[in-house]
């Protein structure tokens, strides 16, 4: 039944032309080989909305929003998966008599990842059976009640309990045919004694993770009381990378588009207590120092964002970076800030949401707030201090892009301070505008750093599957310097040996990662400014083979400064004759 139900989205997607199928909804303009026009999804005047035939895509540059022919029917039409696939099976001349079912939309060579969102799906079910029925449960209704938290708040975000049992959940997923092995690769279990597994989560409350398209992606547990650690959450899986996601972003897309700002905060409970009390356009970062993948969500939906702070973390250095970061990218920052004692929820639990709000309304910008951190942390009377201030001030104002803000700013520091302007540019200008240190997160990665030639080697293989093949036999995936290219690149090399057809569209089902998705929607218009494909290709080989060619020299030319200062002649003369032969396969 899967290779049917495969066969058939293959023979739509060969029958129907993508840019056939979403003209009819929407007016198509021709640019190059892609396709342009004002998203369907979201306002905007500029056109960001892309389609292209050749790799089976479509993607909105504003919004985020992207797929392939059925996705954009579901989503337009709002339709289930299997009533835009008869819908589109209709007019292919397609027969769809013998399967039934609701099948997720989704590569059926992909199962593993629909298996761990059919597994925390379980899980959620299973969590939130045990916190409402149990009566091992009730310290966990006592907490949640406790902290204000109404049976529909707890309906709404799925919150569960999960018992002190070591193996409750376990019992409950195997009953249901699950085995312990995609518990494994879902986070749920640990492995134990004897080649057994235990519940990793026990005696927490439960609070599901979300994607933007509301699948559960990870768990968060937190205990009753003060006992360490207080947060638990999901280990890294094949469909949650961490500081890729927002909490309660799925919920407040609309909202936040309405109301054109979203407020930032921290916790699950700093989220929901609010968002049970009206305020929608709020989202959560699970304790984590913003990263980029988390911003460029955001930036989908707006350009102005409300950081809301307890007074412990308010002048936190993880924090400021975090708030540097979103001004790189773009956005205008304010900064709320709690009395001492308070966050989001126990604030709104005991002033409502218009207390919440107004403190919100009343936000200082990024550049106010900051300084008014510094002046309290030092003396500018001081000639040190007053340096230290511009120190750190004029970082956050070299990310600012609006030349007319970057301006008053200045002026603005100049008064404060009593320094002159001109002393101050000099100062900017020296600032290098590489932030790439910002991050310490793995996963913030930015798509304008992987190399170019890396994206344009990608973009040609998913457009041919000759190219595809070719690159196949001149490069090996440790070649590419990107850890987001090399996966991208390893699903490519997969299904050429299973004789597939690498498109964009295969590729992205493929992946299953929201992350590496977008690094391919935001690259497929690269292509489009070739001119000679072939020898295009060809140079940006030998740029890949260079490259990792210099990393490697590099790392022999340290390592044998190492071997030198450890007086290790034999390991010395192996790394030299390792270099000589790297120098020999130099293009």
């Amino acid at each position: 039944m899967a290779n049917d139900l495969e066969g058939i989205i293959e023979q739509i997607h060969s029958k129907l032309n993508i840019a056939d199928i979403i003209g009819a909804y929407i007016p198509l303009k021709q640019a190059g080989r892609n396709f342009k026009a004002c998203c369907p999804f979201h306002h905007e005047k500029t056109a960001s909305f892309v389609v292209s035939p050749v790799k089976g895509i479509y993607h909105c540059f504003g919004c985020g929003a992207g797929g392939d022919m059925i996705s954009f029917v579901m989503k337009h039409e709002g339709l289930e998966f299997m009533e835009a696939l008869r819908l589109l099976a209709d007019k292919a001349g397609i027969a769809l008599s013998g399967i039934k079912g609701n099948y997720r939309h989704g590569s059926p060579a992909g199962r593993s990842s629909a298996g761990l969102y059919r597994v925390n799906q379980l899980a959620v079910e299973y969590y939130n059976a045990v916190l409402l029925a149990s009566a091992k449960a009730a310290a966990g209704r006592e907490y949640l009640a406790r902290r204000g938290l109404n049976a529909e708040s707890v309906g709404f975000f799925k919150i569960g309990y999960a018992s002190g049992e070591w193996d409750g959940l376990l019992k409950y997923a195997k009953s249901k045919g699950v085995s312990e092995s995609v518990l494994q690769k879902a986070g749920l279990v640990m492995p134990g004694k004897n080649n057994g597994f235990y519940d990793r989560f026990r005696a927490r409350a439960i609070f599901p993770i979300f994607d933007m398209r509301s699948r559960v992606v990870a768990f968060g547990g937190r205990t009753l009381d003060d006992s360490l650690p207080k947060y638990m959450n999901s280990p890294e899986s094949e469909i949650y990378v961490k500081g890729r996601h927002l909490y309660g972003l799925n919920l407040a897309i609309d909202e936040i588009r309405k109301k054109d700002y979203v407020i930032i905060v921290e916790g699950y409970l700093d989220l929901i207590l609010p968002f049970q009390n009206g305020i929608k356009n709020i989202v959560a970062t699970l304790g984590t120092a913003l990263t980029i993948e988390q911003i460029r969500l955001i930036k989908r939906f707006t350009e102005n964002a409300v950081i809301v702070y307890d007074a412990d973390a308010a002048g936190e250095a993880a924090s400021l970076r975090g708030l540097d970061l979103l001004v790189s990218e773009g956005l205008f920052v304010r900064v709320a800030t709690l009395d001492k004692g308070d966050d989001p929820d126990s604030y709104v639990r005991r002033q409502g949401a218009e207390g919440l709000i107004k403190i919100v309304d009343s936000a200082p910008n990024l550049f106010d707030y900051k300084l008014t951190l510094l002046l309290n942390k030092y003396n500018p009377a001081h000639s040190e201090d007053k340096a230290r201030i511009t120190a750190e001030m004029l970082p956050t104002i070299k990310r600012i892009e609006n030349s007319v803000l970057r301006s008053d700013y200045i002026k603005r520091l100049s008064k404060t301070l009593f320094v002159q302007e001109d002393v101050l540019l000099d100062e900017l200008s020296k600032i290098k505008s590489d932030y790439s240190s910002i991050s310490e997160s793995k996963s913030a990665i930015s798509v304008n750093r992987i190399p170019p030639a890396e994206k344009i080697i990608i973009n040609l293989m998913m457009e041919e599957e000759a190219i595809a093949r070719n690159v196949r036999t001149v490069l090996d995936i440790e070649e590419f310097a990107s850890a987001d290219i090399r996966r991208i690149v390893d699903v490519i090399y997969r299904l050429l040996d299973e004789n597939k057809i690498p498109s964009g569209r295969k590729v992205i089902e493929r992946i299953g990662d929201e992350g590496l998705s977008s690094i391919i929607y935001e690259a497929f218009e690269e292509s489009e400014k070739l001119v000679d494909r072939r020898k295009t290709l060809h140079d940006c080989v030998v740029r890949v083979k260079r490259d990792c060619l210099a990393r490697k020299e590099q790392t022999l030319t340290t390592m044998i400064k190492q071997a030198e200062s450890a007086g290790d002649d034999d390991k010395l003369m192996k790394l030299i004759k390792q270099l000589d032969a790297l120098s020999s396969e130099r293009i």
